[in-house]
């Protein structure tokens, strides 16, 4: 290998470490004011579950929320589970800004540390009760190399504020899932549960239907039996008619 190729290979290594490193060092800076509530969790396997890919920082809601560090914003818009979603990218690195309540840049907008990118909402599906800013950070060319952004923010973290009028949340200590808050006792009495009402007896089961032939002849009878009925009473009728005419013939034959 030449010696000009190898110089060349050692400046832009030494240019991409001093980049990260003026980065970490005080390039970024914290979005909002306020106490972690839930820390960066990841694993080897990037598809394993109860992994979290940044850290959400408790603030009220509408709070504004500001770029961590100086770059070109690559999506201002709705992303899913994550809501409205800023993305800037700064360098190699790449800052996320999740579940916002309103957007107020734009894509491909060049943005200085510091310059107002929305305010804190609850929009998507936040994972914790409390509102909060959900802040991640990773690698632009690498796809699941995601960064600890304590890692970058430094110690300068601003005093707690708190989420909810009159109570700070907890900051949870690393690789430990978020506190649950404790249920609070309803102030109304529960409602007395119905009795069981008893079953009724099933109805007896219906008789057969008859056959479309059995409903035919027994038409075909009752539409007979008409006649029949008048064919036995003319019957009936002539042996009394015949014997009034032989009455009435010895009547007048009679001497």
């Amino acid at each position: 290998m030449s010696r000009p190729l190898v110089a060349a290979l050692l400046a832009g290594a030494l240019a991409w470490i001093s980049c990260v490193g003026t980065a970490a060092a005080g390039g970024w800076r914290w979005p909002v004011r306020g106490p972690v509530v839930e820390a960066f969790r990841t694993g080897p396997d990037p598809f394993a579950a109860g992994q979290h890919r940044g850290i959400d920082i408790a603030a009220t809601i509408r709070t504004p929320v500001r770029s961590a560090c100086s770059g070109t914003v690559t999506f201002a818009g709705f992303a899913a589970t994550a809501g409205r979603t800023v993305s800037v990218a700064c360098g190699p690195l790449t800052a996320s800004y999740l579940h916002l309540a309103s957007i107020a840049v734009r894509r491909g907008e060049r943005l200085p540390a510091g310059a107002l990118l929305g305010a804190v909402g609850r929009s998507g599906r936040p994972r914790s009760p409390v509102a909060h800013l959900h802040f991640g950070v990773r690698w632009t060319a690498r796809r699941f190399a995601y960064v600890d952004p304590l890692s970058l923010l430094g110690d300068d973290r601003p005093p707690p504020v708190s989420a909810v009028p009159g109570r700070v949340p907890r900051t949870v200590p690393p690789g430990r899932p978020p506190l649950e808050p404790a249920p609070r006792p309803s102030p109304w009495p529960r409602a007395a549960r119905p009795r069981p009402v008893a079953r009724r007896s099933p109805l007896p089961p219906r008789p057969p239907a008859l056959p479309w032939p059995a409903w035919a002849g027994l038409g075909l009878i009752a539409a007979a039996l008409p006649a029949r009925l008048i064919r036995l009473r003319g019957r009936r009728a002539r042996p009394a008619g015949a014997l009034r005419r032989v009455a009435s013939v010895r009547l007048r034959t009679r001497p």
